[in-house]
C-alpha cells in the first residue's frame, strides 16, 4: 500500500504540480508511547520487574529513532523548503538486536527482571531492518539521541509519571 500512495504522490505531482515530501518512519519511540510496542513494553517491564519476553533467540534486529530526533528532521524539511518531491528514511542507522535491547533496558534501569524466550512467532519475524538516514542526517543537522539517551529518558518521564 505504502508504494501505490507514493506512486499516486508522483503521478499527481508530474501530472498537476502539486509538490510532496514522503516521510518512511522506522520504529520511532518516546514518552507515551503505546505497550503495542517493543520498546515501551520491555520499558514497562523492566519498571514493574517483571520479565522480558522475547520471541525467538532475540537475534533479530531493529533500529530505534527517539521521538525528538524524528519530530526536528521532519519540521526541519518543512521549514527549510527541503526534500520536497523526494523520500527521506526517518530513523536511526545503529542497529541492536531484540535481545541486545531487553540486557541494556535491564541494565540502565537497574531492574530485576529476567528475560524469558518463546518460540518463535509463527507468522516469521523480519531478521533484520536498517534504513539508509542519510538524508535525515542532513535534515536533522545534529547528533541523534543514542540508544541509552532515550531509554534513560523513558524511564525518567515514565518515573515523573508514576511519582504523580
Amino acid at each position: 500500500m505504502k508504494n501505490v500512495g507514493e506512486a499516486y504522490l508522483r503521478a499527481y505531482y508530474q501530472e498537476y504540480g502539486l509538490e510532496y515530501t514522503i516521510f518512511r518512519f522506522f520504529n520511532t519511540y518516546g514518552p507515551s508511547q503505546s505497550n503495542d510496542f517493543v520498546m515501551a513494553r520491555f520499558i514497562e517491564a523492566a519498571m514493574a520487574g517483571n520479565d522480558i519476553t522475547i520471541y525467538g533467540d532475540g537475534s533479530q534486529t531493529r533500529t530505534f529513532c527517539y521521538i525528538d530526533d524524528n519530530i526536528d528532521a521532519t519540521l526541519n524539511a518543512f521549514y527549510q523548503n527541503r526534500c520536497v518531491n523526494d523520500v527521506a528514511n526517518i530513523g536511526s542507522d545503529f542497529e541492536i538486536s531484540i535481545l541486545d535491547l531487553a540486557r541494556r533496558i535491564i541494565s540502565i534501569s537497574g531492574s530485576s527482571s529476567q528475560i524469558v524466550f518463546l518460540p518463535a512467532l509463527k507468522e516469521g519475524d523480519m531478521t533484520r531492518r536498517c534504513p539508509d538516514i542519510a538524508v535525515m542526517r542532513q535534515l536533522l543537522d545534529r547528533n541523534m539521541t543514542t540508544i541509552d539517551d532515550g531509554i534513560r529518558r523513558l524511564l525518567e518521564t515514565r518515573q515523573s509519571v508514576a511519582s504523580l
